[in-house]
């Protein structure tokens, strides 16, 4: 935003000045919800894997994700002593099943205890947020036009979900602040190919492909994004599409040269994530038993399965993701599942999450393009951003793999950039050629929707996770689950439910890997599949809505007491559909409360349906058992 000479210092310094505000209310809010959420339901598996990166040296369990986000989420718990048993404990290749779930909950338990402990693990992705911010405020050219960089760092902080799991130990704002840096990166090479450029473009590129695998295919969409706008605004003025050198676009050696480095660059540095480890992919993990075939079976493996090669963990990640896409994982959408998923599910799930003063401004920043029909010379800074997103958007929707609108975060900050541009031009405009009064509307707008974004995510404190605009009508649930509403998260709010109406004993069916009779709740039953109660009952929206029965425990103390595939009738809690709830412990669990039926004449009032089990009382044992004591 250009203002004059006579006003310019002063405004840039409160922009400049706001912006670091804004920044501010998102950390503090992400604060907030970082003590307000119990743990979900990755956090201990990502903590389990990047402990072994600290304490073995090396990284062979669950390969799916690179190491980057979980050695950040296990550096603070490490450091303060938290250890994970021998090998022998844990191996991949010689488990039932993958364990750092299960030996990831149970370190949170240790020491310290299990809220000091999932805090500690929960600073590792701070800063990878507030990576995220600067390199939003960087695609702005916040420096140059702060008024830009002011809305674009509005939008990214203030969006709840972003926020929410910012505050989480997982591996998705993680991505968002790499992937950002690394799009920042690419956009200054374009703008001048140095060296440094270069070697910052291959650093940030290896980063963010240290995070997620997700950058071999997100990355080569924001390329292409960039080079459509720029082949957009050389119709309209003298923009060269290939990268320039003090104004002279570069040879095509000198761009292949450049190209190679970067390529070197960015393998020494991803190697450098996986310690320089070096090894065959075929001494690693072969299957996730009973669910995903990582590698053939050992007669049918190739020459490559057997020769050491650099970083095999990677090659084996790829690999690990490449079979999950394939097999699918069981995606909710619009009260139906699916195990491939639904091709519409991000788009939909970004509408019902965000904001209405974002998409207020999406829809302005639309019309305002159309209408003025491009900007000349500005349109690759505006566009690229926004032309990534929509691609990413494109092919992300043809994933089988649909867990929530957290894969697709990095959509959200490169729409608010293409959104600050415009708004920023707008504002050029209306001071150099609107009168007063049209300015100070366009001021007011604008200032009213960002104002209103920030109350937004001040408002949803505590349920940041389980945001939903308008559009989602007063019942969510009925459009999506998983970790955009129902991740284990309220166990917390279930707790203070409890407490505060006096409840002494409770059927519970709680989707998540908490211990739940370490949590200072009353004597515990196990909800039954299928089978009514009387009582108190709380229940997940998960398995309200017949998401799935995943780790429903039939014993609460118990947590390896789930119920098995034939073990569950479909439809196994249809009969609390007619039941009002007696209140909402946060978003995702509800609470019951069901009257014993009354005595007929000629004989006592009906049993209870619910099996004999241990109580939270006598399963003390249990979980004595399970802690060894």
């Amino acid at each position: 935003m250009r203002l004059p000479r006579n006003i310019a210092d002063p405004v840039r310094l409160a922009l400049h000045a706001g912006t670091l505000l804004v920044a501010l209310v998102g950390a503090l809010c992400l604060g907030d919800a970082r003590r307000s959420m119990s743990g979900t339901f990755d956090e201990a598996n990502h903590l389990a894997t990047g402990l072994e990166w600290w304490q073995f040296g090396t990284y062979t369990q669950w390969t799916e994700n690179p190491p980057l986000a979980r050695v950040m989420v296990a550096a603070l718990p490490y450091f303060h002593g938290m250890r994970l048993p021998e090998p022998s404990a844990w191996d991949p290749k010689t488990h039932e099943w993958n364990r750092t779930w299960e030996i990831g909950t149970d370190l949170l338990y240790e020491g310290d205890g299990f809220e000091s402990n999932l805090g500690r693990a929960r600073f590792g992705t701070l800063p990878f947020f507030l990576l995220a911010l600067f390199a939003v405020w960087g695609l702005a050219d916040g420096r140059e036009r702060p008024g830009a960089g002011l809305i674009a760092v509005t939008l990214t902080a203030t969006f709840p979900a972003l926020v929410a799991h910012g505050a989480l130990a997982t591996t998705d704002v993680a991505f968002v602040g790499t992937f950002l840096c690394a799009t920042l990166a690419l956009k200054r090479w374009f703008e001048r190919p140095t060296p440094g450029r270069v070697a910052a473009l291959a650093a940030c590129f290896g980063l963010a492909l240290l995070t997620k695998f997700s950058t071999l295919v997100f990355f080569p969409i924001a390329i292409a994004a960039f080079v459509l706008a720029r082949l957009i605004a050389r119709r309209r003025s003298q923009v060269a599409v290939r990268p320039q050198r003090d104004g002279v676009p570069l040879a095509w050696l000198s761009l292949v040269r450049q190209l190679g480095v970067m390529i070197v660059l960015a393998f020494v540095v991803t190697w450098a994530g996986y310690r320089f480890s070096f090894g065959a992919i075929g001494n690693l993990a072969p299957v996730v038993k009973g669910w995903l075939q990582l590698l053939p079976p050992p007669e049918a493996r190739g020459f490559l399965f057997h020769v050491p090669l650099p970083m095999p963990e990677f090659f084996h990640g790829l690999r690990f993701l490449a079979a999950h896409d394939a097999v699918g994982h069981d995606a909710y959408l619009l009260g139906k599942v699916s195990e491939h998923g639904f091709v519409f599910f991000y788009p939909l799930a970004l509408l019902v999450k965000t904001p209405l003063p974002f998409l207020l401004l999406l829809v302005l920043w639309v019309a305002w393009l159309v209408r003025e029909r491009g900007v000349a010379g500005s349109v690759p800074s505006l566009l690229g951003p926004v032309f990534a997103a929509l691609g990413i958007l494109v092919v992300a929707s043809g994933s089988h793999v649909n867990l929530g609108i957290r894969h697709v975060f990095v959509v959200v900050p490169l729409l608010g950039v293409g959104i600050a541009g415009v708004c920023a031009q707008a504002l050029d405009r209306s001071i150099a050629r609107s009168s007063a009064a049209i300015r100070q509307r366009v001021i007011v707008m604008l200032g009213t929707c960002l104002l209103a974004q920030v109350g937004i995510v001040v408002a949803s404190r505590g349920h940041t996770l389980a945001y939903f605009n308008a559009l989602a009508g007063s019942d969510p649930a009925r459009i999506l689950l998983d970790s955009d509403l129902d991740w284990g998260q309220d166990l917390y709010a279930l707790r203070k439910e409890v407490r505060a109406r006096g409840i002494e004993r409770l059927t519970i069916g709680y989707f998540g890997m908490l211990r739940l009779c370490r949590h200072q709740l009353p004597p515990l039953t196990g909800l039954v599949p299928g089978k009514p109660t009387t009582g108190w009952i709380a229940i997940s929206e998960n398995y309200f809505r017949h998401r799935s029965t995943f780790m429903l425990l039939k014993y609460p103390c118990d947590p390896k007491s789930t119920y098995k595939d034939g073990e569950v009738q479909p439809l196994p809690f249809a009969w609390l559909a007619n039941q009002t709830p007696v209140a909402m412990a946060g978003v995702s669990i509800r609470l019951y409360f069901i009257p014993e039926p009354p005595i007929h004449a000629g004989g006592p009032a009906a049993p209870s349906t619910a099996p004999d089990q241990p109580d939270g009382l006598a399963s003390q044992e249990v979980l004595g058992r399970i802690r060894g004591d």
